[in-house]
């Protein structure tokens, strides 16, 4: 908001909207550290529909549980740039991949943790799933 005298001697208020409304709520720049990776993660999974969490748990169980659970066609080992360029789904996996592959054993479960209490059916699902993986002998 700017306030002032104009020329002609008459106050004025000029209410300016933001410079990026768009952009408003959302972090900007590249994460520092782990706590903003995974608040970007949390973030975009509260954006994400119900198939692009399907595909997140899928890559999930696939981290968590390494050549036991069965891929889903379309995952990110078959990411391609071929024919299109990758969806902002896409590529936030990319992302979130990398960071966890980064991450310790301790951040990582810091994530399963927020997402218990942000979607603790999204959790149960997880976990049921990760029970079916282990060997029954």
């Amino acid at each position: 908001m700017r306030s002032g005298w104009d020329e002609g001697g008459v106050w004025y208020t000029l209410t300016l909207p933001p410079v990026f409304p768009q952009m408003s709520g959302y972090m900007c720049g590249p994460p520092r550290d782990v706590g903003e990776q995974q608040a970007w993660v949390l973030r975009w999974f509260g954006e994400w529909g119900a198939g692009e969490r399907e595909e997140f748990l899928a890559e999930l169980l696939d981290r968590v549980v390494p050549g036991k659970a069965t891929r889903l066609p379309g995952s990110l080992g078959g990411l391609s740039l071929t024919h299109r360029p990758p969806s902002i789904f896409r590529c936030q996996l990319r992302l979130w991949d990398g960071w966890f592959r980064n991450w310790s054993v301790d951040q990582r479960n810091l994530l399963l943790h927020r997402l218990e209490e942000r979607a603790p059916d999204f959790t149960d699902r997880l976990y049921r799933e990760v029970a079916l993986t282990a060997d029954p002998h």
